[in-house]
């Protein structure tokens, strides 16, 4: 959006800084030249990596890429199954899936079943976690914003669900990632 008048992100949102700090009233530097005061900084471009995490900290979500798709290699390494890729794996078979915490959602019919979606680059992944493994996970099932799971893939009718028996916090490994899901009872 700053394109367009000749400014990227990180200038903007430097210059809009240096504004809002301005004090009203300047005595003690009324000597000084405007000119210098307000040059502009020679600031490097934000990597896109940055640009994506300043855009889910404005907006909750970017345009330019999703934060997973930064570490799909090392993900890959770990033999962590994208989205996309899920439907051409066995039924029953053992996966690790990875990605950000879209929702929660623990129904008071589902007899203490948590169902999660979790969104990678390429989809949305639907986790089913049982009680005694949310309870066994709680801290990171509770309040981490992106998750690795572990589990059996299940497969119905081209409904696919991952029924997860292993937790781990991915959201250090996104930085200074800013998430909200949508948690419902």
């Amino acid at each position: 959006a700053f394109a367009s008048l000749d400014c990227d992100r990180r200038r903007a949102l430097w210059e809009s800084l240096s504004q809002e700090r301005r004090p009203q009233s300047r005595p003690l530097f009324d000597q000084l030249d405007d000119e210098d005061e307000l040059a502009p900084l020679d600031l490097p471009p934000m990597p896109a990596e940055q640009q994506v995490r300043a855009d889910y900290a404005t907006a909750g979500l970017s345009l330019r890429a999703h934060p997973i798709s930064f570490h799909r290699e090392a993900l890959d390494q770990l033999g962590i199954v994208a989205a996309e890729r899920l439907n051409k794996l066995q039924n029953h078979r053992r996966v690790r899936v990875a990605g950000i915490v879209l929702l929660r959602q623990r129904p008071s019919t589902a007899k203490g079943i948590t169902f999660v979606t979790l969104e990678d680059e390429t989809g949305t992944i639907n986790l089913v976690v049982k009680q005694p493994v949310w309870e066994r996970f709680y801290e990171v099932a509770r309040t981490s914003p992106a998750w690795i799971a572990h589990g059996q893939l299940q497969s119905k009718d081209s409904v696919i669900h991952v029924v997860v028996d292993h937790l781990e916090d991915l959201s250090r490994s996104l930085g200074d990632l800013h998430t909200r899901s949508r948690d419902f009872r």
